[in-house]
C-alpha cells in the first residue's frame, strides 16, 4: 500500500467527492497509471478491475486528444526545474486547458507550477 493511502483517502471523501473543489476528473493515463500500480502490486486481476470501477464511476473522465498531447510533450521535454513524469506533464496540460485549478496530489514539484493549487490535506 502506497504511503499516502490513508491520507488520500481521508481526502477524497471528506471534500473532493463532495465537489468541494469542483467536480472530480481524471484522465484517461492516470487511470491507466492506477489500475496498472494495483494490479503490478497487488498481483491481483480482480483488485484491479475494483480500482478501475470506483475510478471510472467516480470521477469524470478525460481523454489525452493530440493538443493535450503535443503539449504534454513540450512541457516535459522543455522542463528545468521540476522532475514530472509525462504523465504529470497530461495532468498539466489538461488542466491548463480545461481551466482546473486545484489537483489532489502528493507530488511536491506541482507546487512550482503557476496558476494550480495542490490540495494534499
Amino acid at each position: 500500500m502506497d504511503i499516502n493511502h490513508e491520507k488520500a483517502k481521508k481526502l477524497y471523501n471528506k471534500k473532493i467527492k463532495n465537489g468541494f473543489f469542483g467536480e472530480p476528473a481524471a484522465t484517461d493515463y492516470i487511470f491507466d497509471e492506477t489500475i496498472t500500480v494495483v494490479f503490478y502490486r497487488t498481483k491481483s486481476l480482480t483488485n484491479a478491475v475494483i480500482a478501475g470501477d470506483n475510478l471510472e464511476h467516480s470521477v469524470h473522465m478525460i481523454d489525452i486528444d493530440d493538443l493535450i498531447f503535443n503539449d504534454s510533450w513540450n512541457l516535459f521535454k522543455s522542463q528545468k526545474d521540476t522532475k514530472f513524469s509525462f504523465t504529470d506533464c497530461t495532468i498539466i496540460s489538461t488542466m491548463k486547458l480545461y481551466g482546473v485549478k486545484y489537483v489532489a496530489t502528493f507530488d511536491k514539484d506541482f507546487r512550482k507550477v503557476d496558476g494550480i493549487k495542490v490540495v494534499d490535506s
